[in-house]
């Protein structure tokens, strides 16, 4: 829906008094409150699978390290 569209669904016109106006207001924030929220649980997911390649790489590194130390001094 573009911004021309979801305007007219608040119905906002040329003509709004000012409890109209306030009330179309009140509406806009609601919904980006909502849609705040839901951005910052799409973030901490993207954090909380940083996090989880972060800890496999880690766990591969001292994996390959342990590989590697075995190979060097027959462990």
């Amino acid at each position: 829906m573009n911004i021309k569209e979801q305007l007219k669904s608040l119905s906002i016109r040329k003509t709004m008094n000012t409890v109209e106006i306030n009330k179309s207001i009140m509406e806009l924030n609601f919904r980006k409150e909502k849609l705040q929220e839901q951005v910052d649980g799409i973030q901490e997911q993207i954090q909380f699978l940083a996090n989880l390649r972060e800890q496999q790489r880690m766990d591969n590194d001292e994996r390959s390290g342990q590989s590697l130390f075995d190979e060097m001094f027959g462990g």
